[in-house]
Order: structure tokens, then sequence, then C-alpha cells
């Protein structure tokens, strides 16, 4: 078998273009800690990457939805609470109004009093969330109740609580709206109207033990509506932090999976670069010495 030398040179070219390209692949994987450092290394596992990046994006809007959206929620969940003291103080000058001892002078003080407190209740209904809307109105940036002056009280009729996407195929609704939070049985009046009505009442005088009664009621109802609204904040405040513990789950789970598939074995590869840059040296000293030689030298 005859091998040209321009063969010889060529195989021999190609060989140490190979061992170089792998110790070069060696050193960037030691450097790197990744064993795969394109595509083609390994098809499969580069597929498998690209789907847990894939995911690894998801979870980053999903984490700031779940942020996001339990922000909201502990923020709804505090001003309920102010509403319901409100609501409480509200029980408290009612059953006050209703003792026959008080004369109409004092009862004009406990509806001023009520009055102050429709105020601060309109007021804590268009408390501003962390973005600057309406807590528990429209996502227009209306205000979530209107004062009418008159002892009417306006809610925006658009109103959508949004749903926020906290993760695959799942939403929750951040917070309410004004319009639940006062909502009483029958849907013909609200909160704040009823407690509007009640002061109007007592500042008139006269005999205000059936309104007073009438109004006992729905002050009780409207306790209770602010009660399930503040339940169901809650209830979906847990199921937030729920998946706020599934996503960080999901997300380890993700990052030892990643690690297995993509980090490189320095140690055995720092072994591979040794032996490889051996077997290029080794190779480069047997080519430089057979190039050396001449047919006479084969004749000796």
């Amino acid at each position: 078998m005859q091998i040209s030398t321009s063969l010889f040179y060529s195989n021999a070219a190609t060989r140490f273009s190979q061992m170089s390209s792998r110790a070069s692949d060696l050193q960037t994987q030691i450097s790197t800690g990744k064993k795969i450092l394109k595509p083609s290394d390994d098809p499969a596992a580069a597929q498998q990457l690209a789907e847990l990046d894939r995911k690894d994006a998801d979870a980053a809007v999903y984490g700031t939805n779940i942020t996001l959206a339990s922000s909201l929620l502990d923020q709804a969940d505090g001003v309920l609470s102010q509403i319901s003291t409100q609501l409480t103080r509200a029980s408290e000058l009612a059953t006050t109004a209703a003792n026959g001892t008080q004369t109409d002078a004092t009862r004009k003080l406990i509806a001023t009093e009520l009055t102050s407190i429709v105020g601060s209740l309109v007021g804590l209904a268009n408390t501003k969330n962390v973005r600057g809307q309406p807590l528990f109105g429209s996502a227009s940036g209306g205000a979530a109740v209107v004062d009418n002056k008159d002892g009417t009280f306006t809610f925006p009729p658009d109103v959508e609580v949004s749903e926020v996407p906290i993760a695959d195929g799942q939403t929750v609704q951040a917070t309410e709206s004004a319009k639940r939070i006062f909502a009483l049985p029958g849907g013909t009046d609200n909160t704040l109207a009823m407690l509007s009505k009640l002061a109007a009442t007592l500042n008139a005088g006269g005999d205000v033990s059936a309104s007073v009664a009438s109004s006992l009621d729905q002050i009780n109802q409207a306790v209770d509506q602010v009660a399930d609204v503040s339940a169901s904040v809650g209830a979906r405040g847990a199921r937030v932090d729920l998946q706020q513990q599934l996503l960080t789950s999901a997300n380890t789970d993700r990052s030892e999976l990643r690690g297995k598939i993509e980090q490189v074995d320095v140690t055995d590869a720092v072994v591979q670069l040794q032996q490889m840059m051996t077997a290029l040296s080794a190779s480069q000293a047997s080519f430089s010495k057979l190039s050396s030689l001449s047919l006479f030298d084969y004749l000796k």
C-alpha cells in the first residue's frame, strides 16, 4: 500500500485539528462548568434545556404575578378590616340611638359621627392599590364609589375585577369591587346610603325607634357581608401562598434537573484534557519524527 506525501500530511493535519478541537472544548467546559456548548453536542439534551428555559421564563412571569396578587389581596384584607371596624362602631352608635333616654340633641351628635363614618367608608372604598389604581374600583382609574352629596352613592357599572394568571391554566381574583362590599340583601340599597339615611333620620328628631331598629338589622347584614368578602379574600390569599410554595419547589426541581443535564464533571473533564494533551503531544512528536525521515533512512 502506498501513501502519498500529501495524504500523509492531510491525515495528520485532520487528526491534530480534531484533537486540538476536543482539547479546546474540554478547556471551555472546565472554565464554564457546562458540558453542552452548542446544540449539536447533544441535541436531545439541548431540547430539554430549551424547554427548561421556556418554563423558567413562564415561572418568572408567574412569580411576578403571584407577588402582585398577594400584595393586592393583603391590602384588600387590611382595608376590609378597617371597614369592618367602622361598621362595628356604626352598630354601637345605632344601638345607643335606640335607647329611649336619648334626646334629639344627643341623637344629632350620633348622626354627626355616623356621617363621619360614611365619609371614612367612602375614603376606604377609594383606596389606591400599589399600582396607583382604585383597589376596589375599575382598572380605568375611576373612583370605586362616588358620594353624590345627597345621601346617594354611585358605583361604576363597568367594574370587572381582573383575574391574575398565577400558573398554567390558573388565575386568581386579586381584589373585590366596592359594589359587592357594600351590597345589602335585595339589591335596592347599599350600606353607605343606609347609614346616610339613618343619620338624616336622627338629625330630624322625633320618634326614631322604628327606623333605628330597621337600620340595626341592616348594619348587621352589612357587617356579615364584609365578613363574607373578607373570608373570600383570605381564602384566595391562602391559595396564592400555596401557589408560591409550589412555584418555588418547581423552580428548585428544574434547577437540579438543569444541573444534571448541563453541568460538567470538572474532575473527569480535567483528566480527559490531560489525556488529550498527552496524546496530542505524542502524536505531534511522532509526526515530526516521521516527517523528517527520508527513503535513505528506511533503507538503512
